[in-house]
C-alpha cells in the first residue's frame, strides 16, 4: 500500500515536468516556474541525498522543429566529507541547462524533460566533498600522508 502512494506521488510530480507541445505554436513560450519535492530525483544511494527541494525556473519554446528547454536548477545534495565522513551540504547550481528535442521525435506531443533534467543535476554533482572546502581534521592525517621512502622499480628500464 505503501509503495502505492509513493508510485501514485511519484508520477503527479512527474506530471509537472511536462511540455504540450500545441501550446507553443505561433511563437508562444511556457514559463517553467516550479519547487519540486526532492523525491523527484529518486536516488537511493548511502553518499548521495537530495533532501532540499529542485527549483527550477525558465522557459520552453519552438524553434522550427526543434522543441527548446532553457532552465535555471538549483538544489542541494548531502555527501559525506572525504576526510571526515561528516554529511555536507553542497549546494547545485545549474545557470544554463538546455535540452532540445526533435518534435518528430515527441510521441503523443507530450514531453517529459524529467530524465534530462534529473542527469543534468547528478552529472553536477562533484565526487567529493570536504568540509568548508579544507576539511579541520586533515591535519589528523597529515602523518599517514607525508612522503617516505619512495621507490621507483622500473626506473632503470629505458
Amino acid at each position: 500500500m505503501f509503495i502505492l502512494i509513493l508510485s501514485k506521488l511519484y508520477s503527479r510530480m512527474r506530471s509537472f515536468l511536462k511540455i504540450y507541445i500545441d501550446r507553443l505554436g505561433d511563437g508562444q513560450t511556457e514559463w517553467i516556474e516550479e519547487t519540486l519535492s526532492p523525491e523527484i530525483m529518486d536516488v537511493h544511494e548511502k553518499d548521495l541525498q537530495f533532501k532540499h527541494p529542485v527549483q527550477l525556473s525558465g522557459k520552453a519554446y519552438l524553434a522550427e522543429d526543434h522543441l527548446i528547454i532553457q532552465l535555471k536548477i538549483k538544489t542541494e545534495a548531502e555527501m559525506p566529507c572525504l576526510i571526515c565522513n561528516e554529511p555536507i551540504q553542497k549546494k547545485i547550481v545549474i545557470s544554463s541547462f538546455y535540452h532540445t528535442e526533435e518534435v518528430a521525435n515527441i510521441k503523443g506531443h507530450i514531453y517529459d524533460y524529467t530524465d534530462p533534467m534529473r542527469e543534468a543535476i547528478l552529472l553536477e554533482v562533484p565526487s567529493f566533498v570536504e568540509c568548508m572546502g579544507n576539511c579541520p581534521k586533515r591535519a589528523e592525517l597529515k602523518s599517514y600522508l607525508d612522503k617516505g621512502e619512495t621507490q621507483f622499480p622500473f626506473a632503470d628500464l629505458k
